[in-house]
This record gives structure tokens, sequence and C-alpha cells, in this order.
């Protein structure tokens, strides 16, 4: 007489329920995949401050150095001497001599045009006291900032929230693997004995 397998067990009631609830690794991953999209939200009007904000102090900065600094001509003293930059981007040093607005004259070392020679005139920008300075923050300057600024506001969100999401996949792709093996081993005994047995 040929000894038969036992049936494998059908799903019970709460098998059922569990099932149409979806596993717990499931649940966990619909979770982290909305906080992803909530936190990536987040981030637009999180960059838009940021922006704004960016744009304001940069504006403000911006109109008190044009307020404060001035062009002035100066003559330059000796041959300008190249410091840097390959063929296509020379750049070049002289210095230079100017008379600040209250008469008292200044000289130092400015950026100019490469091929500048002794005794030419150049434009320099001085601030309140009479000494050199850079020119004065522009509107494209603002801009430029305030993209940039607001930009990396979202791309650092957007990859936060990114990187997150792919840590918890992760770690629930590790728990879904144990999981397997564990339901696997109490499993395979029943199979290889009906297979056996047939």
């Amino acid at each position: 007489m040929a000894l038969r397998a036992a049936p494998l067990p059908r799903p019970g009631p709460d098998d059922r329920r569990r099932n149409a609830a979806g596993r717990t690794t499931d649940r966990v991953e619909r979770l982290s995949r909305l906080v992803w999209v909530l936190l990536a939200l987040a981030a637009v009007p999180l960059a838009l401050t940021v922006g704004s904000v960016v744009a304001h102090d940069a504006g403000t900065l911006a109109s008190q150095q044009t307020a404060e600094r001035l062009e002035v001509p100066a003559d330059v003293l000796e041959d300008a001497e190249v410091v840097a930059g390959g063929t296509s981007s020379l750049r070049a040093t002289a210095p230079v001599q100017w008379t600040a607005p209250d008469g008292t004259d200044h000289d130092d070392t400015v950026p100019v045009r490469p091929g500048t020679r002794a005794g030419e005139t150049v434009q320099v920008w001085i601030g309140p006291d009479g000494e050199s300075s850079s020119r004065p923050l522009e509107r494209t300057d603002v801009v430029v900032v305030t993209v940039t600024a607001g930009t990396l506001t979202l791309l650092l969100g957007l990859a936060t929230a990114a990187a997150g999401h792919a840590s918890v996949c992760a770690l629930v792709g590790r728990a879904r693997d144990r999981a397997w093996e564990r339901e696997w081993a109490e499993v395979e005994p029943l199979w290889a004995a009906r297979f056996r047995l047939r």
C-alpha cells in the first residue's frame, strides 16, 4: 500500500486577512514611498523660500555696494604682468595709482587687461575709504546666486528623500529575504515529502 503525503494546510481566515492587508514589509515600503513623495513636494516650497531669502539679502547687499563703491580712473605705473591662465584666458595685474574723491592718492596692484602698458589709464573700483575694492554686485549676480541657492536646496531635499527611501527599501528587501528563507525552511520538507511519495 502506497503512502500518501499529508495535504498542505489551507490558508485560514487570519491568513487571508493578512494577505489582503499585505505583509509588514509591503506596508513599510508603501509608507516610505508616501513619505518620500511628501518630502519631495515639501522641497519645492523650501527651495522657493531659500531663493526668496537669498534674493532679498543679495539685492540688499548689491544696493549697498552700489551706493558705497565708485569707479575712478587710475594710472598704470608698470607694464602688466601675466599671473595665470592659458593662452585663451590670460589674467594679468599691474600696479596703479588713483586719486580718491577726498583728494588723497592711493595705489595698489589690481587686475588689468593682459598687455596693458605703463602710462595707460584703467578704471578701478574703490570703497568709501578710497582703497581698491571689487565691483559691486549686479542684477545678474543676484539672479545667479538666487537660482543657485534655490536649485541646490531643491536637489538636496530630493536627494535626501531619495536616499532615505532607498535605505528603507534595502532594509525591507533584506527583511523579505530572511522571511522567505524562514518560510521556505518550513514548506520545503513538505514539498520534498510529497514528491518522494509520488
